[in-house]
């Protein structure tokens, strides 16, 4: 039945009603679920029904064939004659302004003390778009929080005698919301838009138990992804991927960094309690796979490898051993920060082979300072790196190895945690983070939902705790699906530097040749402060280190119900390297000039 036939057999003295296409809804979901969205009897068939009709007098079946109503609970028809007091012509005016039997969801409502409203949807694929005919442009307080059931405000503009709403409907994750609920808000979604898209206590308490629900959820699937890659690992080795520059070819390396990553949320999982069984077996294969990998005290990037103080720090985010972090002392510039690794001119054990492609490796480190005080002050020794040192390489704070700038921010605001002297770095950090901040509660421009991860992660440890947490919580869930990840993060990078001799056959000229040959997106070959370096990035290929640090994101506690922070932020000042396009360029403008000087 066309929509516009229902609504001529439905009275005109209904307050509300709103009718779905079964067809379309079929497209997303199964039948159970379709009749418990709509609260029909669990053998209601839907076959020979086009719509279902849900109105202030109960529920109705529209037929395919045939103009007749069902009434959902009896079975009984309602044979309704197409007289002018209907639906149709008591609101004719504002059905003129959609086209009506193109609707897959048509809202009609006039609850008092609201004036007439309207909702038209249409599906494309799995996302809804919907038009709402308000009276006038609504309050946006608590809008963030639509994310939770899969809706997002496209913006509107003022008509002649109303305002014209647009919204995007994800029906999946509606439809998932309802699920966790048990379709026990259904009502909800109606009351909003009768109330013209106003979002009042009742909503926004719906909302809010919508949000932490969702939240719970996808962390846990977080967590029992995380037990069956670590299971794995301890079998086999999962490494991350480096992709040097063209014509090199990529190949695995990096099987234990990861891991650090992985075993610190599984941790958290445990800390959480009512850990399944299978989650703990897999928290304590992966412990003790990583301690029997260790060299000594610390640990490689890859298995049997040269140990280096960034890579043993990152393994020890999931280890709480004392002696292994006492150990790092011995990288220690003996000014507060830390070197990377350790080297030599010639072959030595234990330390790098040092040239002049890879000498400014060989200077202490901003990002891996940071990750030693925060391990330090985590297993109770005593902090080695003063706060000066931390505030003096601020504004240039970036990583020899970190190819993403919130990583940097994430470890700097765990290494002034709590941290009675950090109280104004805490808050220009806090500042530099929120201004980043992008208008869909999203951090970064490349790798986003890893970028978004760190940013929750970030804003914890600088001690926020309200809706922002939540905001950008529902954010990263639909970054996780929307568009599906196709490629890997890369959490890391390293560079070398080109030979400069003899220029018309040196290794820079034909790094330079290749270079303006290739269709490479990222731009892995490139001069910085006037050098020629060729960048080599680190995918992580198994998602392990992606989906630990989405799944601590998801964990971050806050009270949703409190707004202390001011999103209304000026991206104009935003920090550039916040802005870059990719990795290299965030590692050409801002990781790497400060270790070139």
């Amino acid at each position: 039945m066309l929509v516009s036939e229902i609504l001529r057999l439905l009275p005109e003295s209904l307050e509300w009603m709103v009718l779905f296409n079964l067809s379309a809804i079929g497209q997303l979901t199964d039948a159970n679920t379709i009749r418990a969205m709509y609260h029909l009897p669990p053998e209601t068939p839907l076959e020979p029904y086009s719509h279902v009709v849900l109105t202030s007098q109960g529920r109705f079946l529209a037929a395919q064939n045939g103009l007749k109503l069902v009434e959902a609970e009896s079975g009984e028809i309602w044979d309704g004659d197409r007289t002018p007091a209907s639906l149709a012509n008591r609101y004719s005016q504002r059905l003129s302004l959609v086209p009506v039997d193109a609707a897959d969801c048509l809202g009609l409502a006039e609850e008092q003390p609201f004036p007439p409203v309207l909702l038209h949807l249409r599906l494309e694929g799995d996302c809804g778009q919907a038009q709402a005919i308000f009276e006038q442009e609504p309050c946006f307080d608590h809008y963030e929080l639509l994310q939770a059931v899969g809706v997002k405000f496209l913006g509107g503009e003022e008509k002649e005698d109303y305002y014209l709403a647009r919204f995007q409907n994800r029906l999946p994750i509606h439809i998932h919301a309802g699920i966790l609920s048990h379709f026990s808000r259904t009502a909800h979604c109606n009351i909003f838009f009768f109330r013209h898209g106003n979002i009042d206590a009742f909503i926004e308490s719906g909302l809010l138990q919508a949000s932490q629900v969702r939240v719970a959820w996808s962390k846990q699937r977080c967590f029992t992804g995380l037990a069956k890659l670590a299971v794995t690992a301890c079998q086999k080795s999962l490494s991350m991927t480096c992709q040097p520059p063209a014509p090199e070819k990529p190949f695995p390396y990096g099987d234990l960094v990861p891991l650090g990553f992985v075993l610190r949320s599984l941790n958290q999982a445990l800390q959480e309690g009512d850990a399944p069984p299978e989650l703990v077996a897999a928290q304590q294969q992966l412990q003790s796979h990583l301690l029997g990998q260790r060299q000594g005290e610390l640990w490689a990037f890859h298995s049997h490898c040269l140990i280096t103080a960034t890579d043993s720090a990152l393994v020890l985010l999931g280890l709480h051993e004392p002696a292994s972090v006492e150990a790092l002392e011995q990288f220690a510039d003996g000014q507060g920060g830390y070197y990377p690794q350790r080297w030599s001119e010639a072959e030595e054990p234990g330390r790098m082979v040092v040239d002049d492609s890879c000498r400014h490796w060989c200077q202490s480190d901003y990002a891996t300072t940071c990750l030693v005080r925060w391990l330090r002050r985590e297993v109770g020794l005593i902090e080695k790196t003063p706060i000066e040192y931390l505030i003096d390489g601020f504004e240039q704070r970036s990583g020899l190895y970190f190819a993403n700038p919130y990583l940097v921010d994430w470890v700097l605001a765990e290494a002034i945690r709590k941290d009675g002297q950090a109280a104004p770095l805490r808050d220009r950090l806090l500042n530099e983070v929120m201004a980043s901040l992008n208008s869909d509660y999203s951090f970064g421009k490349y790798d986003v939902a890893l970028s978004t991860a760190l940013g929750i992660l970030t804003l914890g440890a600088l001690g926020v705790s309200d809706r922002t947490i939540r905001a950008v919580q529902l954010r990263l869930m639909e970054l996780l699906n929307y568009p599906p990840q196709k490629t890997p993060a890369i959490p890391f990078y390293s560079s070398l530097k080109a030979s400069e001799t003899a220029p018309e056959h040196s290794q820079a000229a034909v790094l330079n040749e290749f270079f303006n040959r290739s269709q490479s997106s990222q731009k892995q070959i490139r001069t910085i402060a006037g050098q020629l370096h060729g960048i080599s990035l680190y995918l992580d290929t198994y998602q392990m280190i992606s989906t630990a640090l989405i799944a601590l994101a998801l964990a971050q506690s806050c009270d949703a119900t409190k707004r202390e922070l001011n999103w209304k932020t000026d991206m104009n000042e935003c920090h550039p390297r916040y802005r870059c396009r990719d990795h290299s360029e965030y590692i050409a403008k801002f990781a790497l000039p400060p270790y070139l000087k």
